[in-house]
C-alpha cells in the first residue's frame, strides 16, 4: 500500500489531486504541503512512498530546488503545468522519477503513474518523453528565466507555447486579470513592450538581448 505526499501551492490543485487519490485503490494515505518549507517537514516526519511535486511553488524555494532532497527516501514525480524542455531535464537529472503535466491526468494515469514508480520505473509524460528520446538544444536553460520570477518565466514560456491568456489563466488556476499583470510585469525585464516581442525574445532564447 501506497502513502502519497501532494506538494503544490494552489489548494485548488491540491484539492483536486485529494478526489483522484481518494478513488486510487493502492494509496491507504495523502498528505498536503503547500510550500517547500512543509513539504521538507512532511517527508521527514510522514516518510512517503511517492511525492508529487510542483515545480513552481512562489515565494521561497521551487520544487526543483528541494527535490535533491527528497530523492534519498521517496520516489518524486513531478507535477506541474510547465514544460519546458529545460526544466524537464533538469528534474530528471536531479533523480524524479517521472515528469508530468496537468491536464492529461485522471484517474486511471495517476494510479499507473503510481504503480509504476512503486516498481522502480520512470513515469513521462508527452513533453518529457520528447526530450528523453529526441534531446536538443532546447534543454539547456533559457538565460531570460534568470531575469523574471518563477512565476513570470512560467507564464511566459506557455504563452510561448502557444497558450492564450484564458488558457494559461484555467491551467494555473488564476485569474485572466492576474496572467496578463504577470507577463507586463515581465516585459521591461526582458527589454521588450508587448506579448509578441516577449514571446519571439523567449523562442530565441533572449539572444542578443
Amino acid at each position: 500500500m501506497t502513502k502519497v505526499l501532494i506538494v503544490d501551492d494552489n489548494a485548488i490543485v491540491r484539492a483536486g489531486l485529494q478526489a483522484v487519490l481518494g478513488r486510487v485503490d493502492t494509496v491507504t494515505e495523502t498528505l498536503e504541503a503547500e510550500d517547500a518549507f512543509t513539504a521538507l517537514e512532511a517527508a521527514a516526519t510522514h516518510s512517503p512512498d511517492i511525492i508529487l511535486l510542483d515545480v513552481s511553488m512562489p515565494p521561497g524555494r521551487s520544487g526543483l530546488d528541494i527535490l535533491p532532497e527528497l530523492v534519498g527516501n521517496a520516489s518524486v514525480i513531478m507535477l506541474t503545468s510547465m514544460q519546458d524542455p529545460a526544466l524537464i531535464r533538469q528534474a530528471l537529472d536531479a533523480g524524479a522519477r517521472g515528469y508530468l503535466v496537468h491536464g492529461q491526468l485522471g484517474v486511471t494515469e495517476v494510479a499507473g503513474a503510481i504503480e509504476t514508480c512503486r516498481h522502480g520505473g520512470l513515469v513521462l509524460g508527452r513533453e518529457a518523453a520528447d526530450v528523453v528520446l529526441h534531446p536538443s538544444d532546447a534543454d539547456l536553460p533559457n538565460p531570460l528565466r534568470e531575469r523574471l520570477t518563477e512565476r513570470e518565466a512560467e507564464i511566459l514560456g506557455l504563452a510561448a507555447d502557444g497558450l492564450s491568456n484564458a488558457e494559461i489563466a484555467t491551467r494555473l488556476f488564476l485569474s485572466e486579470r492576474t496572467v496578463k499583470n504577470y507577463l507586463n510585469a515581465a516585459y521591461p525585464k526582458i527589454d521588450v513592450h508587448n506579448r509578441s516581442e516577449a514571446v519571439s525574445a523567449w523562442l530565441g532564447r533572449g539572444q542578443g538581448r
